[in-house]
């Protein structure tokens, strides 16, 4: 005899069905039933897929316990069973799971876009998560050979699960089929975030990650009109880049990205990741990379650059090549400084900063320091002479080029004296832990140190290979010429 029982589903859907039927396979139902009367309706709240899934179940409960599983619905079978905790139905999937080595990749498809529906259900099965595991296995499969089924001796190396003790990374060493990145555009953040973790986990490789992690990225900002949304896109992209080798980054993509977390104007802390990663690129930039907006009046944002050269000097201690690198970024602050030196409202502090930021290493040359200094100079005219002073002893006489000389020889308006100015006080400035400081602050600071009292007369100790203006000494100074 027929005793339908009212039921809603997660309180969008209502449907009827017989509770006997039902309750013969669902212990969950079963228990429900025996509490309630002929007229009582089943409330299901967070039923897993929803009436979808509920559909199936039901299915299954009035076909005896049958049903036809697939790749398309084993999930919502699965999820539902253990929600209506049908034993019979939950032996079923796992069972046709344990032969998911023999899935097409379009099959593999079908599989996740059930996931991306159940994923809050999910997330934290220990099914779902050896799925996923097979799953980026089969990434790394030419699609001629994922298409068939192996043989069972050779079945092992496809399934993945916590229970695998073969070698890590020994089972990705296969060239990846880079358009099966657009076959995975569609999942939802947290469930790339969870897939991206696992290739980590798997230890796949971080150039394949990042160049996945940066597909996904464009191919949501190219859907998602949402400023909110593609912020938090941003953002756990870099959060997820930050867990993998920057080396392994393409520097371009990474200008990329920093660009488009300008834009968005993103937290402090994912630019300054950012920031970390391209800093230990800076001898990869050109010097359009350098030319960012800067803030206010400003024209280019020159603090951007400064920290970017801390994070360049810091790659430096497990560097080996950093002197053939760290001249590709003299060649580029050169260039950046004279890009910078006719605005009117860049502070001599932030340019004095520019021009010492690197060890001397840096520059064989200071021709194009010199031009730069001296541009800026011209436009800054009404600079004090403490100002004039800081920014020509940076200038190293031995660095200039024969024609610079001459030009200060045969200047007039005074400049002569500067060529004299710098023989006679024969500045050399000294680089501390990459950070270039005057002698004069140098032995100020240790005379301190040591008790002394130090004097503007207090003669200093020269260098024999090079030397330069001493700011410390100097009465007055003139600006520099072309």
């Amino acid at each position: 005899m027929f005793q339908n029982i009212q039921v809603d589903v997660n309180g969008e859907h209502l449907l009827f069905v017989d509770k006997n039927v039902l309750a013969d396979y669902s212990n969950r139902v079963s228990k429900l039933v025996s509490k309630t009367t002929n007229n009582a309706k089943l409330i299901f709240n967070g039923f897993p897929g929803g009436a979808e899934s509920f559909e199936l179940i039901t299915r299954f409960c009035y076909n005896n316990g049958i049903i036809d599983i697939t790749p398309s619905n084993i999930f919502l079978l699965h999820s539902g069973g253990t929600f209506m905790e049908i034993t019979a139905l939950i032996k079923q999937t796992e069972f046709y799971l344990d032969g998911i080595h023999c899935w097409t990749w379009a099959e593999f498809i079908n599989g996740l876009k059930q996931c991306h529906i159940l994923y809050p259900f999910m997330n934290n099965s220990p099914v779902f998560q050896d799925f996923l595991n097979t799953l980026l296995g089969n990434l790394t499969v030419p699609s001629y050979e994922s298409s068939s089924c192996p043989s069972s001796s050779n079945s092992s190396s496809f399934r993945f699960s916590s229970s695998d003790n073969s070698p890590k990374g020994s089972r990705f060493n296969t060239r990846v089929d880079y358009w099966k990145f657009d076959d995975l555009s569609f999942l939802n953040l947290d469930l790339f975030e969870n897939l991206i973790k696992s290739m980590i986990s798997l230890r796949m490789d971080h150039p394949r990650i990042s160049s996945f992690i940066f597909h996904y990225q464009k191919s949501k900002f190219f859907l998602c009109s949402s400023h909110d949304q593609k912020c938090k896109i941003a953002e756990t992209n870099i959060n997820l880049l930050s867990l993998l080798n920057g080396s392994t980054f393409s520097c371009r993509s990474l200008l990329d990205a920093f660009g488009m977390s300008l834009s968005l104007n993103l937290r402090t802390n994912e630019r300054s990741k950012l920031e970390n990663f391209l800093g230990s690129r800076l001898d990869e930039f050109t010097i359009n990379d350098l030319l960012v907006r800067g803030e206010k009046k400003v024209a280019y944002d020159v603090d951007l650059i400064l920290r970017l050269i801390i994070h360049f000097l810091l790659e430096r201690r497990i560097n080996g090549l950093f002197v053939h690198r760290v001249k590709k970024v003299g060649l580029l602050m050169d260039l950046f400084m004279l890009e910078v030196a006719p605005d009117r409202f860049l502070k001599p502090s932030k340019f004095l900063a520019l021009a010492m930021a690197l060890p001397d290493i840096s520059r064989q040359s200071h021709d194009r320091l010199y031009h730069a200094i001296n541009l800026y100079l011209e436009v800054h005219w009404g600079l004090s002479e403490e100002h004039n002073t800081k920014l020509c002893s940076v200038l190293d006489l031995n660095k200039l080029s024969s024609m610079i000389k001459m030009r200060l020889n045969i200047a007039k308006n005074g400049n002569t004296k500067l060529l004299q100015f710098v023989k006679q006080n024969q500045f050399k400035g000294r680089v501390y832990n990459g950070i270039r400081v005057s002698r004069c602050e140098i032995n100020t600071t240790e005379n301190r140190k040591q008790g002394l009292k130090v004097s503007q007369d207090t003669p200093k100790v020269m260098s024999k290979k090079s030397r330069m203006l001493d700011p410390c000494n100097a009465k007055s100074l003139p600006r520099l010429c072309h």
